[in-house]
């Protein structure tokens, strides 16, 4: 440090020539001081004079060098002071960095803290739901050793907590021939990951009490893990009221259904009983109808046939307690006259208006009411009902009925002038076995039930009814269902023969008649007769393929569900044969009215397809597709009813004996299925068969039955079998007029 600060002194250009001075003075006087002492005595004048002469400068060498270490010491502390600026700064920094490492330390430890005592109550939490639950809860690790037993678990199984912690699980609670299983499964987990009943929720097993005595359990098995272990976390609760419960609960049910069944069986012979006289009666006016009557002895017959009817109907319903209770009215839309039908109620009720002092007629407020197409059967009964209570309840005024046609839409209105109904009432009349007015029960009996069965026929329908009503000036009942006017009138029977005979078929074409139901070949065979076909039968797609091989046909119709082989395998065998008419013209008949199972029929391929009840204006549109022969121009739809022209053409006798055919075998269908738990591939087969056999007879709702059993789901089966079986035995009961 001092060597460089003489340096820098001896580098100043102002104290350069002061140092030669000084020098040239030491090199001067030096050789003198060092020589004798005789010649330093010589020299001492002027060595004085050479030193006051170098005094001043010396001075200035003296002074300059203050001033310059001056300098240099001003310049070194204001160095120091910056160095100790810079130190404080890194000071304050550090410090800064210091007290922010000191927060998070402290926000870091107060978030442990805090996730302690989280954990802790979570912990605490646990316990206590583990210790407090009803369900039985064990923590087994992945050797199997139970790790935690509740109270619930002391309760169910019978061991303390002691006894258990520690305790193989398996060999504790699980019965000894479930065990393996129960290990297999844990070490197929541990391995793999693969879970069976872990996560799989609620699961019924039964388990093993300290006693050894077995029971039933629902178990619920998760996995919890932490810090790399895994703890197996199981619910289990003693489920042996529950299991006993519903024991007792299928053993109720199985005696409900058996006591259901001998209601039945007893409403059945009631049934049977009751229709009996009534279709004597029904019967003996058809007789009587063709014998040479006025009009007044023919309008009393039409009134009592009329009444008969209803009443036949009224009877079927009532005691078809299951339909009463748990079926709707099945849909049954037929082309009817509304005109004729009104008219018949008004005809039937007059006497009984006339005699209450009522003046009782209809209105028609729209056109084209004399063909329509709807629920008839329900109609008329909701009619009559309706009118009937009018009438009971109206004494010297006025009933009136009211039919106007909207937008697809029937309304049927029926006013009286009778004693009407309160307010409060109004609500309840539609309830069963409700009678309003005391003092009107005691004039006119009655059960209750016409308003309920009214509106509940209007709604299977889809229809709705209304009432409006003021207490002391009368009632108006509006009934709107789905009614469709239809674009021509009804042809007569006679009418519909003259248009049927019309010839649509060249002479001589040669059709072959393939169906496994004798009335389906009968029916359709004679129709293709009468319109100049050569016709010829056979029973099995097996003979239709050997009449095939041995002569030509021009049109075969193929019953698509047959025994053996069905109409697409007889069709695909018939075009392998090897004659040069295999590729004849062919026409699907089917039961099936699904779009997908149309599409599935003309895959094998078929020309055409008409569906059961084969409608007479369907078949001649196909008959001239396939045979170059124009439809019948006259409107064919009265022939569409097959009862009606299974009559026409074959009798009422044929008629009444294929009907009983159809009920024999109708009932052999119900005994194989009481037979049978399981609805069989052959019942199946058994019931499209006679859903051909009804649709040709007219029998609809026999016909939507047996297509609705032949495409029932083994579930949906199991729990309408018992009701279809009853059922099927009392519409072949019907089928015998019994």
């Amino acid at each position: 440090m001092e060597g460089s600060l003489l340096t820098h002194i001896r580098e100043t250009p102002e104290i350069q020539p002061l140092l030669a001075d000084v020098r040239g003075f030491l090199n001067k006087t030096t050789p003198v001081v060092d020589g004798s002492d005789q010649d330093l005595r010589a020299y001492m004048r002027e060595i004085v004079a050479d030193v006051d002469a170098l005094h001043p400068k010396v001075r200035t060498l003296s002074l300059t060098g203050i001033q310059s270490f001056a300098k240099q010491s001003a310049a070194m502390r204001a160095q120091f002071f910056m160095t100790l600026l810079k130190l404080a700064g890194a000071v304050v920094v550090l410090l800064a960095f210091l007290l922010a490492a000191v927060g998070v330390l402290i926000k870091l430890f107060r978030q442990v803290q805090s996730s302690a005592r989280a954990h802790q109550a979570m912990s605490a939490r646990f316990e206590a739901a583990v210790s407090s639950s009803l369900d039985a809860v064990l923590l087994v690790d992945t050797a199997g050793r139970i790790t935690e037993f509740n109270g619930a678990a002391e309760a169910v199984f019978g061991y303390t907590r002691d006894e258990a912690i520690g305790g193989q699980m398996a060999e504790m609670i699980i019965p000894e021939e479930m065990r393996q299983a129960h290990q297999h499964g844990m070490e197929r987990y541990l391995k793999s990951g693969q879970k069976t009943v872990i996560g799989a929720g609620r699961i019924r097993l039964e388990a093993r009490r300290k006693s050894g005595e077995r029971f039933p359990v629902e178990l619920t098995v998760s996995v919890s893990e932490a810090d790399g272990e895994r703890i197996f976390v199981s619910f289990v609760r003693d489920i042996t009221p529950e299991v006993q419960a519903e024991e007792d609960l299928r053993t109720a049910r199985d005696t409900a259904r058996q006591s259901e069944k001998a209601k039945s069986d007893l409403l059945t012979v009631m049934s049977h009983e009751m229709r009996t006289p009534l279709n004597g009666i029904l019967g003996s006016l058809a007789l009587i109808e063709t014998d040479n009557l006025n009009d007044r002895q023919k309008r009393h017959l039409n009134s009592i046939a009329v009444s008969g009817e209803l009443l036949l109907t009224h009877v079927n319903d009532v005691l078809d307690l299951s339909s009463l209770e748990s079926r709707p009215a099945e849909s049954e839309d037929v082309d009817f006259d509304m005109v004729a039908m009104v008219t018949a109620i008004t005809d039937s009720l007059s006497a009984y208006a006339t005699r209450r002092g009522n003046d009782l007629k209809a209105t028609f407020l729209s056109e084209g009411l004399d063909r329509v197409r709807g629920n008839k059967t329900a109609i008329q009964q909701c009619l009559v009902n309706l009118v009937g209570n009018a009438i009971k309840f109206t004494r010297s005024g006025s009933v009136e009925i009211e039919v106007e046609c909207q937008g697809g839409m029937m309304e049927l209105r029926v006013s009286d002038t009778g004693r009407g109904i309160s307010p409060e009432n109004i609500s309840r009349i539609f309830e069963e076995f409700v009678t309003i007015d005391a003092s009107y029960d005691r004039e006119n009996s009655g059960t209750g039930l016409g308003l309920a069965i009214t509106k509940r026929l209007v709604e299977s329908m889809g229809g709705e009814i209304h009432v409006d009503s003021i207490l002391g000036e009368g009632s108006l009942f509006t009934i709107r269902v789905p009614v469709s006017p239809q674009k021509a009138p009804a042809v007569g029977g006679a009418q519909a023969q003259q248009a049927l005979s019309r010839d649509v078929i060249p002479p001589g074409y040669r059709v072959l008649v393939v169906d496994d139901n004798q009335i389906n070949r009968m029916i359709l065979s004679d129709i293709l007769q009468e319109h100049g076909a050569e016709v010829t039968e056979a029973a099995d797609g097996f003979e239709a393929i050997g009449l095939v091989g041995e002569r030509p046909f021009d049109l075969a119709f193929l019953d698509i569900s047959m025994p053996g082989i069905d109409g697409m395998e007889t069709l695909h065998r018939i075009r392998a044969l090897d004659v040069e008419w295999r590729d004849l013209q062919a026409v699907a008949v089917t039961a099936n009215a699904l779009p997908r199972d149309h599409q599935t029929i003309l895959t094998a391929p078929f020309d055409s397809i008409l569906v059961k009840p084969i409608e007479m204006s369907r078949l001649f549109e196909v008959l001239r597709r396939v045979a170059g022969k124009s439809a019948p121009a006259a409107d064919a739809a009265a022939a569409d009813d097959p009862a009606h022209s299974f009559i026409a053409r074959f009798g009422h006798d044929r008629y009444r004996a294929a009907l009983n055919d159809l009920a024999g075998e109708l009932e052999k269908l119900a005994r194989d299925m009481d037979d049978s738990p399981d609805l069989s591939e052959a019942l199946r087969a058994q019931s499209h068969r006679l859903a051909g056999s009804a649709a040709v007879l007219g029998e609809d709702k026999l016909y939507r039955r047996l297509q609705t059993i032949e495409h029932l789901s083994g579930e949906t089966w199991s729990d309408q079998r018992e009701g279809t079986i009853r059922a099927l035995g009392e519409q072949a009961h019907a089928l015998k007029g019994e």
